[in-house]
């Protein structure tokens, strides 16, 4: 999608449902209510893909031995997060680091 032309007309209508995106079980919304925004697609693809791995996380957060490096997973994935909204909030349809190639594969 990096290279595709998005019209600015389309981020900027697409840019709130793409900020909502990053924030829990928000990016939902975008698929009910932006169906045909490729700017705010993009990103709840990829904010899909840092819920799912945050679920992922906090369920084996109670792991005895493992619990710490989910914790720290869970941190890189907010920081992830905080990154996506700095995308979304300037208007760039840059892939995150794994979190893009994930989000490519498993939603078509």
């Amino acid at each position: 999608m990096e290279g595709s032309e998005i019209t600015k007309k389309e981020i900027k209508e697409g840019m709130p449902f793409a900020l909502l995106s990053y924030i829990l079980f928000l990016w939902i919304l975008t698929f009910i209510f932006e169906k045909d925004n490729r700017f705010a697609h993009f990103h709840a693809k990829q904010g899909m893909v840092i819920f799912i791995g945050d679920v992922i996380c906090l369920y084996l957060l109670f792991i005895p031995v493992l619990g710490g490096l989910f914790r720290l997973i869970l941190f890189i994935l907010f920081i992830l997060s905080l990154y996506g909204i700095y995308l979304a909030l300037t208007g760039k349809c840059k892939k995150i680091y794994l979190i893009g190639d994930i989000a490519d594969k498993l939603v078509a």
